[in-house]
């Protein structure tokens, strides 16, 4: 009996670690540069745009300063708009992607996501193969690319996701826009103590049944 009960505990914990290590979060804390928001997240890598781009970019996409209307406008930050430069998703069509390859692999992502839309999306990619995805709705609803709404104009951060080495910016209108892009790495939390436990409690009931025996 104890061995059958410390084998379900195991089989429980063994679970409980598959579905721990592929959990993520979605946070909104920043930092402040002035009047812009920024990661705070310890280690991060930050993209401000203020000089060449520090990873590669591909696709429609623009490096822009200011607003322009009916094409892109600069996300707001704590008292007025962005005044540094930015990128805004597309550029030239309206509708398109930008893919970037950061050459390392990441868990951690945040970005001042301005005037977020419903057609915006963010997508995660690891060795080319999607691992995940986010719509504008999923971090902002209602997601109504409000440019001066301090709810769809927020630092956003992703906690926790799944292994991803490049990113894809994409948008069926315009437009897609961000600023003080950032990535980190922090360890998956892998609970090895529950798994050292469960094997404790399994061999505790073997020994307790040989005992009986």
């Amino acid at each position: 009996m104890k061995i059958k009960i410390a084998s379900i505990i195991t089989i429980f914990i063994f679970v409980g670690m598959c579905g721990f290590a592929s959990a993520y979060t979605i946070g909104f804390d920043y930092a402040l540069d002035g009047n812009n928001y920024t990661s705070n997240y310890a280690g991060a890598i930050v993209e401000t745009f203020e000089s060449s781009p520090i990873w590669v970019w591909s696709g429609d996409y623009a490096i822009v300063t200011g607003s322009v209307g009916g094409r892109y406008a600069a996300p707001f930050g704590e008292s007025s708009a962005d005044a540094t430069s930015y990128v805004t998703v597309p550029s030239d069509l309206s509708s398109g992607y930008a893919d970037v390859s950061l050459g390392a692999t990441y868990n951690y992502f945040g970005l001042w996501w301005g005037s977020v839309d419903d057609y915006n999306t963010l997508s995660f990619y690891k060795d080319g193969g999607e691992v995940a995805s986010f719509g504008g709705y999923s971090v902002a609803p209602p997601a109504d690319g409000d440019q001066g709404s301090d709810v769809t104009n927020l630092y956003v951060n992703f906690y926790d996701l799944p292994d991803f080495d490049s990113f894809r910016m994409t948008s069926t209108s315009y437009a897609f826009e961000a600023d003080n892009i950032a990535v980190g790495t922090a360890p998956v939390p892998e609970p090895s103590t529950l798994l050292l436990l469960g094997s404790g409690l399994l061999g505790l009931g073997w020994y307790g049944w040989k005992r009986k025996k």
